[in-house]
């Protein structure tokens, strides 16, 4: 019951979550619980476990669908695993927010107003113009480039907002960087599969609250059996 309420609380966040720009669902790791070794005459037979216990979670990093804004700001990244960095103001992290607009000091930020920066780590600052994101991440106004922005690998853990930190990271070669301009990449949650996974799931916790009662009723009439006595 605890793990199938741990389950469902995980994907409700994911459809609470099925349109947010850049979104990676969540989905748990299992482990056995009192996992415990048998042994027969000849040694040991193998192990078992008394049930599912979580171990953690993690985040799937399949692309979500490419969506056409017609915003020159916007961009959507190919790679599976790649983010740009980006500032704010608990510090620098790292995002698929592709939602980007122009500040009113002319720095991009993305919807939530993280600034986005560059391949040196500098925010990336423009006048209005003509805008030409290349797909290696190169950004011209007017024909002069200005800017590029990096994309990183690493350990990818979520802090919110749309963001992720990571203890260490890689920066993709710039010729292996995939970046659509004037498109944004959709959340990765599959709103049918994740709703069919809950009614299973909100099920199986029927069926394990009924196992828990039907026990409790036949120790209850155990206990009144042997009080009788």
């Amino acid at each position: 019951m605890s793990i199938a309420d741990l389950w469902i609380s995980t994907i409700s966040n994911n459809l609470a979550n099925a349109s947010t720009t850049g979104f990676k669902k969540d989905t748990l790791v299992f482990n056995e619980a009192l996992e415990r070794t048998l042994n027969g005459a000849s040694g040991q037979i193998g192990d078992i476990g008394a049930g599912p216990a979580a171990y953690g979670t993690y985040s799937v990093w399949e692309n979500g669908a490419h969506l056409t804004t017609g915003n020159p700001l916007d961009i959507a990244i190919s790679n599976k695993t790649g983010a740009f960095k980006v500032r704010t103001e608990r510090g620098e992290f790292y995002s698929r927010n592709g939602a980007l607009a122009l500040s009113p000091t002319g720095t991009l930020v993305t919807s939530t107003g993280a600034e986005v920066l560059d391949r040196t780590g500098q925010p990336i600052v423009m006048q209005r113009g003509q805008v030409v994101i290349s797909p290696q991440g190169n950004i011209s106004v007017d024909g002069r480039q200005i800017a590029q922005i990096g994309l990183f690998e690493g350990d990818f853990t979520k802090v919110g907002d749309g963001l992720f930190s990571a203890g260490a990271v890689n920066e993709i070669d710039p010729q292996d960087v995939n970046i659509q301009q004037g498109f944004i990449e959709q959340s990765n949650v599959n709103v049918v599969e994740e709703m069919i996974a809950m009614i299973k799931l909100n099920r199986a916790f029927e069926l394990a609250q009924k196992s828990a009662q039907s026990e409790d009723e036949s120790t209850q009439r155990l206990i009144t059996i042997l009080q009788g006595r």
